[in-house]
């Protein structure tokens, strides 16, 4: 009995950890510091007066759960206007930092962003 007990706590905490190893929508906080790739649907976009293009996901801004940052001379190096992603599914890869207590992931190269 004490062997399936185990067995049934092991596989529990693996499954814990395996879903603690995929970044979602409601743990990305948990991956400050670390380079991650998130796919998810662009719920709205905005361009700040600078130049610089945000990516909001999950709900519009500013009940987002994670934004995307492409500042203006990084934006202008991209082949397309980040600003018509939006609605749009994409794959981002970077390094999740904190703004004012907000995940974000600044994104430096149109590489770095997959349209799906």
């Amino acid at each position: 009995m004490k062997k399936v007990f185990l067995v049934l706590f092991l596989f529990g905490t693996i499954l814990v950890a395996a879903q603690e190893s995929t970044p979602t929508l409601e743990n990305i906080a948990s991956f400050e510091g670390k380079t991650i790739t998130i796919c998810e649907k662009v719920t709205s976009i905005y361009e700040s007066k600078g130049g610089n293009a945000l990516l909001n996901f999950g709900k519009p801004f500013p009940d987002n759960a994670f934004s995307v940052v492409i500042f203006k001379l990084d934006r202008e190096a991209f082949t397309y206007d980040p600003l018509t992603l939006d609605s749009k599914t994409i794959c981002i890869t970077g390094t999740v930092i904190l703004y004012k207590g907000k995940p974000e992931i600044i994104v430096k190269k149109e590489s770095e962003i997959v349209v799906k």
